[in-house]
């Protein structure tokens, strides 16, 4: 979208950069390390945070379940078993690598995440891989977007060279109120 207003190429590809800066997206791995941080200084194991009754009370754990894949994430499979060869191979004594390994067990045992499955996603595996081999978690973005990176390039050359030189739009549909009546100010009622 941003290449078609004819931006230059550094500017495109710094706008891809942002869009997957949140933790909903490309920051997701981030954000699951930030969470196991947060258990740990909380004094848990994974074990409370892991449990059907007490996620009833708490907000959503992140690198769990995922907006397509409604059941287990095929890519996490591919994923789980290359972190799990990672993890034996470097044999790293790191409590939030242990938090990981419960709160996984459990979602993959406890009725709470099955019935609502809630699986690990490949967020959760990649977060977990890049702190075993000493990335800082204010770089997982950057290498997630380093992958991106040849098709946002090809992309941008597409639209860049295109005749049509149109700029693209997000679709939009709007969902409110069919028709709103004006009220003159004297005839509404105090909010």
């Amino acid at each position: 979208m941003v290449a078609s207003s004819k931006a230059n190429l550094f500017a495109s590809v710094a706008s891809g950069v942002c869009a997957l800066w949140g933790p909903l997206h490309g920051g997701a791995n981030q954000a699951v390390i930030d969470m196991l941080e947060q258990i740990h200084r909380e004094g848990d194991d994974g074990s409370f945070h892991g449990s059907g009754q007490r996620q009833e009370e708490r907000t959503r754990l992140m690198g769990f379940g995922h907006r397509v894949y409604k059941n287990y994430d095929p890519r996490a499979k591919i994923i789980k078993r290359q972190c799990d060869k990672l993890l034996e191979a470097l044999k790293i004594n790191d409590p939030l690598l242990d938090i990981a390994m419960r709160l996984e067990q459990a979602a993959l045992s406890d009725p709470y995440f099955i019935e609502r499955k809630l699986y690990p996603n490949v967020d959760f595996y990649s977060g977990i891989m890049m702190r075993a081999i000493g990335i800082p978690s204010e770089m997982f973005t950057v290498l997630f977007a380093i992958g991106r990176m040849p098709g946002w390039i090809a992309n941008y050359r597409e639209v860049s060279e295109s005749e049509a030189g149109r700029i693209c739009r997000p679709r939009q549909i709007y969902v409110g109120e069919p028709l709103a009546t004006y009220v003159p100010v004297g005839h509404r009622a105090n909010v």
